[in-house]
């Protein structure tokens, strides 16, 4: 059809301009009608001039203008006017650098070159094109890069279609298909919006990328029938303030009437996304088909049905959405997953997992299909999440805040990380799946309960709690249907547990030789065995013991404690000694009650040590008493430190330990025999224990008060001292084992006492002083009772324990005095064999702390004492005229695995 033009006088201008006998507008639009007469001016003036040179001409129907001055006429050929393009009379070709507007009927427009204006391509009201075709450029500064405001019959873009403040591509008209592979982009890149008759754009199809600074597609009161966005197509709209949409699809009201804005159906493999919205809709999307490999997302709404009356038919999402769905309808919400195999998810935005899926007007349906459910359940606690037929799997705790409500068809299927970490506390939460409802829960009879591994090892006689249920829970657990997934001999029961006012679906698992056939593993009627049976694969008797206490739990209600005896079931099932062994130790409390003491028996040493070395000055160096008189006050400080060791034993784990401190005493003689004082001391023991509880360490301070006497005989002597000692705490304790990793910490405080002797009869030999030795220690150790923090539930109550020793010591010394001009030096070497009497284990009775009824008390023991230590000295002191003396010391003992060493620094003044 033919556009008939007039060329008419612009008073507003001052020139003539050509002006269409049908005028045709963009309704909706932002230009203005001097906008468009300013661009068209120059072409007036052209139309103006040629009817002034070939007579009054009042109609020239015209095809297109070009260059804003080049007139086409239908059906007559231009090919002589430009390098740039070509017009054979039905197809315009270009290949340099221009702009266009059409006004009639036109076949293909191709573009390999460069259109560029404030509309680059304008399809004017009356123009008709049956195919576009760019490859090049097509650019607007301003407006839109190619304008529809006719009939569009197909348009195929491998270049650039771009608007640095406008629309990529606007339709206003008639656009029947829109393919890109190439880069449409401006403020909107595809824009629909309704003109002066009603707007459709059939099909848009993107394997490129279309992107808007506000909307990656715009369709504001306009009818879009399909858009499919194919693998490695992107959809986006985001501005650098991080706003924008993806897809936009609203009506708009005027003087009453609702032109509505219509979606059909959007179809994504690819990525549709933006700053504020993936999908925004105020008005109506017939269907969602998020395909495999298609992504959905917004750091702010990945889909948002946005109003009361804003209707979106069915989700259908295989692929995944990530961000928060917003449903205001009040229609209901139909969301279905991926077939076969395949599982859709539904998810947070980046690390924010989960995400949030809220509908506070209308029900929320799953309808079909494997969905991954990774978003919180906003229903505004009077709605209702129905699955109807999905197979809807949770991997972390998932808030309902509502009702949930399962048909037979359905399965709510339990996802279990190999990693999984359950605290009870929904900010730690993660691996382990189940829902958490506010409102009610109804399960029909039926339906089904899955348990799906993520690396989590399955074992008989572990239990989930897959609904904890706020108000009235009716689960109909006798008659559902459950499975281990992938598993050949594992079946599960459910039962219904209070769990303080709520209720919760516990599942526990059973060995079951039907599971796996068709039943799906049957209804799991079998009676579990006892778990504690599985302790028995462990070798160590307080590896067994632990695991047997743990193994007693039959609760729910702790979280914690739960997921570990899940997790220690789920390492046993391996059948591996050795992990059973490892796994119970760790369960196990600390057993460091005679390494704490170490230290304690040390600082008697040092005052046995102090005592003797003023025997030596006294008696000018030999040790043997003169009837000289000793100075009457001495004062002394003496600072120590060393190092045990002890290897495994009795199935107990070895230990090294660390440990120094400092004593400083005074003491005066009392007539020419007796001498006695007293003592303060403060000791640091850092123990770090090996083997399967490597990483438990125990550190003690000791703040203790000593007294000490001696006396001297003719040659004999005989030394006496004893220790008070108060003893504080803290210890750290790892336990680690697929599924499960804790650290518990232990604050407590303690009690030492030791008592000793020494007798010895100091023989000259030549310039050498021999002493034989006789000696005998009592000591006696007491920690209270106390209950570990923290431990994701590994944490322990552990009874007081007490621990005594009963020592004796025979041996010699042998001392080499001699005069210096520094003064006398005093070398000492002595050997002695040291007997342990009492070897009894230690025993200490501990439970879980999470568990208050005591069905988890254990007991176990500590390594029976080395009975017998060489123990072997060499010292070396300096005495000086004035009464002031130093000497060090190095102290060795070992026996049967143990070994310790000590290094002592002394400074002594008398006066």
């Amino acid at each position: 059809m033919n556009r008939i033009y007039r060329v008419v006088w612009s008073a507003s201008l001052g020139m003539h301009q050509v002006a269409s006998e049908v005028a045709g507008g963009h309704g909706g639009t932002s230009r203005s009608a001097d906008q468009r007469r300013v661009r068209k001016a120059a072409v007036a003036a052209v139309v103006a001039a040629a009817s002034l040179n070939t007579g009054l001409v009042w109609a020239i129907p015209l095809a297109a203008i070009v260059d804003g001055h080049t007139f086409l006429l239908p059906g007559q050929a231009d090919t002589t006017s430009s390098t740039n393009w070509r017009y054979d009379g039905t197809n315009l070709s270009i290949t340099g650098t221009t702009f266009a507007e059409i006004m009639n009927t036109f076949g293909t427009i191709s573009n390999a070159g460069t259109l560029v204006g404030g509309n680059a391509l304008l399809i004017s009201s009356r123009g008709r094109v049956t195919r576009l075709e760019n490859s090049g450029l097509i650019f607007s500064p301003s407006n839109a890069g190619i304008d529809n405001a006719g009939t569009l019959a197909s348009a195929f873009n491998s270049g650039s279609i771009s608007a640095a403040n406008g629309y990529g591509v606007e339709n206003t008209s008639n656009l029947g298909q829109l393919t890109n592979t190439g880069t449409i982009s401006g403020r909107y890149g595809v824009a629909s919006f309704m003109g002066s008759v009603a707007t459709q754009l059939g099909t848009l199809t993107n394997s490129g990328t279309i992107t808007g600074a506000q909307s990656g597609v715009m369709n504001r009161s306009a009818t879009l029938t399909t858009i499919d966005n194919l693998p490695l197509g992107l959809i986006d709209g985001t501005s650098g303030l991080g706003s924008g949409t993806g897809i936009d699809n609203r009506g708009t009201v005027i003087g009453g009437t609702t032109y509505h804005g219509i979606i059909g159906t959007i179809n994504n493999a690819g990525t549709i996304s933006g700053g504020n919205y993936g999908i925004y809709n105020e008005d109506s999307i017939g269907t969602i088909n998020n395909l495999a490999g298609g992504l959905i997302s917004s750091a702010g709404e990945a889909i948002a049905n946005a109003s009361a009356a804003a209707t979106i038919g069915q989700i259908n999402n295989a692929g995944i959405i990530a961000g928060n769905i917003s449903h205001s309808g009040t229609q209901a919400l139909s969301i279905a997953g991926a077939s076969g195999a395949a599982q859709g998810t539904l998810t947070g935005f980046g690390s924010a997992i989960p995400g949030t899926l809220s509908s506070s007007l209308a029900d929320i349906h799953f309808n079909g299909g494997n969905l991954l459910l990774n978003d919180h359940l906003n229903l505004a606690g009077t709605r209702t999440a129905f699955n109807d037929a999905s197979v809807l799997q949770v991997n972390t705790a998932i808030q309902v805040s509502g009702d949930y409500a399962q048909a037979a068809g359905a399965t709510l299927q339990i996802g279990v990380a190999g990693n999984a970490v359950t605290t009870g506390d929904l900010a730690t939460d993660s691996g382990y799946g189940r829902l958490v409802v506010s409102g009610n829960t109804t399960l029909a009879a039926g339906s089904s309960i899955a348990l799906q591994s993520l690396g989590y090892s399955f074992a008989a006689g572990q239990r989930y709690v897959v609904i904890d249920t706020a108000g009235s829970a009716t689960y109909n657990e006798g008659s559902l249907v459950y499975r281990v997934n992938g598993s050949s001999t594992l079946g599960a029961t459910g039962a219904t547990v209070a769990n303080g006012s709520r209720q919760d679906l516990v599942v526990t698992l059973i060995s079951d030789t039907n599971a796996g056939s068709d039943n799906g593993g049957g209804t799991g009627t079998t009676p579990p065995a006892d778990p504690r049976t599985s302790a028995l694969l462990a070798s160590a008797p307080n590896a067994q013991s632990s695991l047997r206490g743990l193994l007693g739990y039959t609760g729910v209600s702790d979280a914690q404690l739960l997921n570990l005896y899940n997790a220690a079931l789920g390492s046993l099932s391996g059948g591996s000694t050795d992990s059973a062994n490892r796994v119970g130790k760790q369960l196990a409390p600390a057993q460091n009650t005679r390494a704490a003491g170490a230290a304690t028996f040390e600082s008697l040493g040092v005052v046995g040590a102090h005592v003797n070395s003023l025997r030596v000055a006294q008696a000018g160096g030999t040790g043997i008493a003169t009837g000289d008189s000793a100075a009457n006050w001495g004062v002394w400080g003496q600072a120590f430190g060393g190092h045990a060791s002890q290897s495994v034993r009795n199935d107990v784990d070895g230990y090294s330990a660390n440990y120094g401190g400092l004593v400083i005493g005074a003491d005066r003689a009392f007539g020419e025999r007796w001498r006695a004082g007293g003592a303060v001391q403060f000791s640091r023991t850092a123990i770090d224990n090996d083997g399967s509880t490597s990483g438990n360490a125990t550190g003690v301070n000791g703040y203790g008060l000593i007294g000490y006497a001696a006396y001297t005989g003719e040659p004999w002597y005989v030394n006496l001292s004893g220790s008070a000692v108060l003893q504080h705490y803290d210890t750290t304790r790892s336990v680690s084992m697929p599924g499960f990793n804790g650290v518990a910490h232990g604050n407590f405080n303690g009690q030492q006492y030791v008592f000793g002797a020494e007798f010895g009869w100091p023989l000259a030999l030549g310039r050498a002083i021999v002493t034989p030795l006789a000696g005998v220690t009592y000591g006696y150790l007491n920690q209270n009772g106390y209950t570990e923090t923290g431990g994701n539930g590994s944490a322990l109550t552990v009874g007081s324990v007490g621990a005594s020793s009963v020592r004796s010591a025979l041996g010699a010394k042998v001392a080499l005095p001699f005069e210096t001009a520094r003064g006398m030096w005093v070398p000492e070497l002595s050997v002695r064999w040291l007997h342990e009497y009492n070897r009894t284990r230690q025993t200490t009775g501990a439970s879980f702390a999470a568990d208050p009824s005591g069905q988890t008390a254990f007991t176990t023991v500590g390594a029976t004492p080395v009975s017998d230590l060489a123990d072997i000295s060499l010292g070396l002191t300096l005495m000086k005229a004035n009464n002031l003396s130093a000497s060090i010391r190095y102290d060795l003992q070992a026996g049967a695995g143990f070994v310790s060493h000590t290094g002592i620094v002394r400074v002594q003044r008398r006066f």
